[in-house]
């Protein structure tokens, strides 16, 4: 049978558009939190709770429909997973209701959980060889962008000193791009190489990911995963209460247009990142990155009062160079029999890893608890040495990932 034709241009938009969303929604709730609390009258729990909701969502998502897309196809879970995204998000700001509002946000992050590994799979899968790299790349730019475009809706919102109620919109306006992106995914055509393998499946294959070499990579791209979205989530998300707490932002005008400026920061190095993914390898960049974080972490505590703005700014830098490579690792080292079930693991663990770094820096922020980052900054460089053990992947074919190595 003819694979039908997809343009690369919309492979890659249609494919990153999970991401975009995700970024999204999970920095507009790290935003919108500042109002929320007053509105529906939460406690520090309830808010962390809040923002964990959605990473608590992608974590079931991401492991459990991983493998329904290795069975039953790439596309059929490309197209629902938006669909259930759409109607538990308008559920979710239409409700007034805490406790719903949290299972509504935990039935979004299952949809957007899904689109992990069947996106990256998808793009693995279906990207001109030469580009796959940039394209799974283009990912966690796409994530950053979305965190943008919450960032700047937040300012725009708190400029205009709406009420507490607003975040409601805050929150819908991401709903808009969704619908959208549903439509245009219903053209999509299912993975060739997904439908190869099919012809000659056997039974248990996804169980081979815990077998031979296949289970080194498993393992080393969720450990390394889930120390990036330990270090990354941890920051990333509390960026606004950690400025809010050292006294250096004034407002929550300011807060967003700051926190705009180090999105900004993590765009242009997702470019860098782009530019460079083929040229000096995956390992190098994620290497590099790992060094900054732990770095940066390591000195926030002597910063806090001072240079802490020029701080954050660096470890935004840094993390959008594993923020690339985490997930081109999970995609490009497994076959095709399982490769949205081990990125859907690997996504999953490094999740928990997002929800650990939010608890645990998200009570670290006292001078009594700076200890914390010291700890974080040494675990990112302990990802330093395991990238070490993994393959570089950038000039090798996605059907020689598994040849031996020369």
């Amino acid at each position: 049978m003819e694979q039908k034709s997809v343009s690369p241009i919309k492979l890659l938009l249609m494919s990153s558009a999970g991401m975009f969303l995700d970024g999204y929604q999970l920095t507009v709730v790290a935003l919108a939190i500042l109002i929320m609390k007053p509105d529906l009258h939460l406690s520090d729990f309830g808010a962390s709770l809040m923002i964990d909701s959605l990473i608590l969502g992608t974590i079931i998502g991401a492991v459990s429909v991983g493998y329904l897309a290795d069975r039953f196809g790439r596309r059929r879970i490309y197209m629902y997973n938006l669909l259930f995204f759409l109607i538990f998000g308008i559920a979710s700001v239409a409700t007034f209701n805490f406790i719903l509002i949290v299972v509504f946000r935990v039935m979004m992050g299952i949809a957007v959980g899904a689109d992990y590994p069947v996106s990256n799979s998808y793009i693995a899968e279906m990207a001109p060889e030469k580009l796959r790299g940039k394209f799974l790349s283009f990912s966690s730019v796409a994530f950053v962008i979305g965190a943008l475009s919450s960032s700047l809706v937040a300012a725009l919102f708190f400029y205009f000193d709406f009420p507490d109620s607003s975040w409601r919109y805050m929150v819908g306006i991401g709903l808009i791009p969704a619908a959208i992106v549903l439509i245009l995914r219903l053209s999509m055509p299912e993975s060739e190489k997904w439908e190869k393998v099919q012809r000659i499946r056997k039974r248990g294959a996804v169980r081979e990911m815990f077998r031979g070499q296949s289970a080194k990579f498993t393992i080393l791209t969720s450990v390394i995963w889930f120390i990036y979205d330990m270090g990354a989530f941890g920051i990333g998300l509390l960026v606004p209460s950690l400025l809010q707490s050292s006294n250096l932002i004034g407002n929550y005008y300011e807060n967003a247009i700051v926190t705009s400026a180090f999105l900004v920061i993590g765009l242009i190095s997702g470019v860098i990142v782009i530019m460079l993914v083929d040229r000096i390898g995956r390992k190098s960049i994620q290497m590099l990155g790992f060094l900054g974080m732990g770095i940066s972490l390591i000195l926030i505590p002597y910063t806090f009062y001072t240079f802490l703005i020029v701080i954050l700014a660096f470890a935004e830098f840094s993390n959008g160079w594993p923020s690339a490579t985490v997930g081109i690792f999970p995609a490009e080292l497994s076959s095709t029999e399982f490769r949205s079930s081990a990125y859907g693991l690997a996504a999953t663990i490094g999740k928990l890893g997002a929800v650990a770094g939010v608890l645990i820096i998200g009570n670290s922020i006292n001078p009594s608890s700076f200890y914390i980052f010291t700890i974080f900054g040494l675990i990112m460089f302990s990802a330093i040495i395991m990238t070490v053990f993994l393959r570089e992947t950038g000039k090798l074919k996605l059907d020689e990932m598994f040849l031996p190595e020369v």
